[in-house]
Formats: structure tokens, sequence, C-alpha cells
């Protein structure tokens, strides 16, 4: 991320979340107008960068015309049509390999219960008890919720390192805050 006041600013608020909750502080609660399950409790309405990773089946056409002519020139659209075809073939192999897709604003609601993100023109939810693993590295501003049943999430932004520390607090208690490697950084960090 870069060096900006904005970064600085969301350092020192992730870091303060994250001595607040270690010392056996609770997240505030906070308003949001999506609409929640019966007892549910927001904590974070913010903006942030999501996308998803998984293949894809992609299609493409073959060329294959006819060639009348000298023998220079048939074989000359035989090879034309042969560098088109491996170039389409070569295409779509790279846009149905396995990537980080989706990339796009979202707003992104966390519960005690789930998080909600409303991309492409619509609400996805992610239950926290699906979560297998919650991974993140926060100075580059990004973490990472991996499902067993669901391509993986990512989100990312100046609010990602808040987030990562109240997404850990939710998925794995406050008492394994400390035990987390990607938020020793808060531990130490000067702000």
């Amino acid at each position: 991320m870069t060096n900006s006041a904005e970064w600085y600013q969301a350092w020192g608020a992730a870091t303060h979340l994250y001595r607040h909750l270690s010392a056996g502080g609770e997240p505030q609660p906070v308003f949001t107008p999506v609409r929640l399950a019966p007892g549910e409790t927001s904590y974070s309405d913010v903006t942030l960068t999501y996308s998803r990773f998984y293949a894809m089946d992609v299609g493409y056409e073959t060329n294959s015309g006819f060639f009348f002519g000298s023998p220079l020139f048939v074989a000359a659209g035989l090879a034309a049509n042969a560098v088109g075809n491996s170039m389409a073939r070569n295409r779509a192999e790279q846009l149905a390999a396995p990537q980080w897709r989706e990339h796009c604003a979202a707003r992104t609601v966390v519960t005690d219960r789930r998080t909600l993100c409303f991309a492409a023109g619509r609400w996805l939810s992610f239950d926290h008890d699906s979560v297998v693993e919650f991974t993140a590295d926060p100075p580059r501003a990004v973490c990472f919720l991996n499902f067993a049943a669901a391509e993986p999430l990512c989100l990312a932004g100046f609010s990602a390192p808040w987030l990562t520390v109240l997404l850990a607090r939710f998925l794995y208690g406050a008492e394994r805050l400390p035990q987390l490697p990607y938020l020793r950084p808060f531990a130490t960090s000067p702000l």
C-alpha cells in the first residue's frame, strides 16, 4: 500500500482494534440498513475490492479455410490458419486457468455470523461457519477466506487490515488473536 495519510489512518485503526480485542474488549456494533437475521449484529459496513478464485470453461472457434491456387498460396493459407488456431487455443487456455476473477468494488458488511458482499448488483452471503481457512497480509491490505464448498474470496483495500482483525476475532475468538502470525504486525506497530 502507499505511504498516504489514509493508509496510516487505516493501519492505526487496525492496530487499535487489535489491541482492544486482545485486551478483552468487544467490537462495537455499527448500524447498517442491510436486513439481518434476528439476533444478528453488524460490526462493519465498508467498501473493499472483491474477487473470487476459480477456473472456468472457455470455448474458442477454429478456422479451417479452403485455399485454391498455387502450392505456395495454399501452404501460406494453411500456415496462417494454424497460427490463428494456436493463438485462439492459447488465449482460451489462459482465460480458463484458475485465477482471481470478478474484481470489483463491493460494499462489505461483517456481522457476528457472516460476511456479506454487494458485488455485481447482488448480495452474496458467506457464513463464518463455512470458512475453513482465513489468511491475510495486512501490510499489503488483503485478506482471504477459503471455503469447503465455494470459491475463495479475496477482500482488499485500505480497510482490509482492520477487517482482518475483526474477522479473525469472529472466526477464531479473542484468545487466539495473539497466536495468528498475520496479526503480529499489529502487536509491534508503533501506531
